[in-house]
């Protein structure tokens, strides 16, 4: 725990992919600034943090522990904390709670709101993590956009913040632990593998859709290797629906874990955005298992397509094969990310 003296910055993050796509930024801005990372506690799980923040070196300065995802307390708990130390700059990340309750407790205090990973669009204002990016964008004084499209879609709103393109954060620190990882598969598991993850509310808590979701991955010929979430598989035995004999549970991984099962699958069929972001960074031809993506670069460089509903008319197989035979030849996120976030820092304290 940091004395309360005026710190220059202020990072924020309140769940794992947040934890995972700052954590070469914040170390860098311990040696670069007076800063502090707040860990606002809406991940409060162990499983959930702390095998997070050991893997990837990094510890945050301030616990809120506020074990909730509400985002009403977490602002109320983040504006204390500023009210109390006063920082210049408040960096917030992405769309969760945590970050829209952040994004809101700078402005309620004065802060700088700086928001990383901004400009990121589905279109669908149902789901909160759009309608939490939009409205972090509409506050921010400083959006930094991970890609040209990110760029492209605020401009197009108008808003009153300064944009710069900075590349994704992700790149960093995936280009850096996937480096020494085995190619080889892991004991016991088969040599060729699709590997799954599925995590949004919309088909793991809904028991049709994991219905729908079995009898599709039956269909598919190939071995999948599953890290499944606690929670999922407590769901699947509440209601009793069964996988089918060709995937191969596994509890949930940390990160260096998930990099290994990425880097030695066939391809990966996911819901996820940020996985969708290290297929592209590892070459790996990936499948979204949902309706929409807000990586909508990953479909206009032809490295990911999306096949939902799960009993839609395609045939999965065929998609597979042809994904398979796709090469990804570009990353549209960037190279050396984290310098160019800390330039774009370093130029908002010049100015500041």
């Amino acid at each position: 725990m940091k004395s309360n003296t005026q710190l220059e910055f202020v990072t924020i993050a309140g769940n794992r992919p947040e934890i995972i796509k700052l954590s070469e930024l914040v170390k860098s801005l311990e040696v670069n600034y007076k800063s502090g990372f707040v860990y606002t506690g809406q991940h409060y799980s162990q499983n959930m943090r702390d095998v997070f923040f050991d893997e990837l070196e990094v510890k945050f300065d301030y616990d809120l522990k506020s074990s909730t995802s509400d985002v009403n307390v977490l602002r109320k708990n983040i504006r204390k904390f500023l009210n109390d130390t006063h920082p210049k700059n408040v960096i917030i990340y992405g769309d969760t709670n945590s970050s829209l309750a952040g994004a809101l407790a700078a402005k309620d205090t004065n802060c700088v709101l700086i928001h990383i990973e901004a400009g990121l669009r589905n279109f669908n204002q149902g789901f909160v993590e759009e309608s939490n990016r939009v409205h972090i964008d509409s506050i921010s004084d400083h959006l930094l956009a991970p890609t040209e499209l990110a760029n492209l879609f605020l401009k197009y709103e108008n808003l009153r913040g300064s944009i710069s393109v900075t590349g994704n954060l992700i790149v960093d620190v995936c280009r850096k632990y996937a480096k020494n990882i085995e190619t080889s598969p892991e004991k016991d598991f088969p040599s060729e593998y699709i590997l799954l993850t599925m995590h949004k509310p919309a088909v793991v808590e809904d028991i049709e859709n994991m219905k729908k979701l079995c009898k599709l991955l039956e269909k598919i010929k190939y071995k999948i290797v599953f890290p499944a979430h606690p929670r999922t598989l407590r769901n699947m035995a509440k209601y009793q629906i069964s996988l089918p004999q060709n995937v191969t549970t596994r509890e949930a991984v940390g990160y260096k874990d998930f990099l290994r099962l990425l880097k030695n699958c066939l391809l990966v069929m996911t819901d996820s955005g940020g996985v969708q972001e290290e297929a592209v960074l590892l070459s790996k031809p990936c499948i979204t298992l949902f309706s929409t993506t807000d990586r909508q670069e990953t479909i206009l460089i032809n490295a990911n397509r999306l096949f939902y509903p799960f009993d839609n008319h395609q045939s999965i197989s065929d998609v597979i094969e042809e994904r398979l035979n796709t090469k990804i030849t570009v990353n549209p996120y960037g190279e050396n990310v984290t310098n160019r976030v800390l330039m774009v820092l370093n130029n908002i304290v010049n100015l500041g």
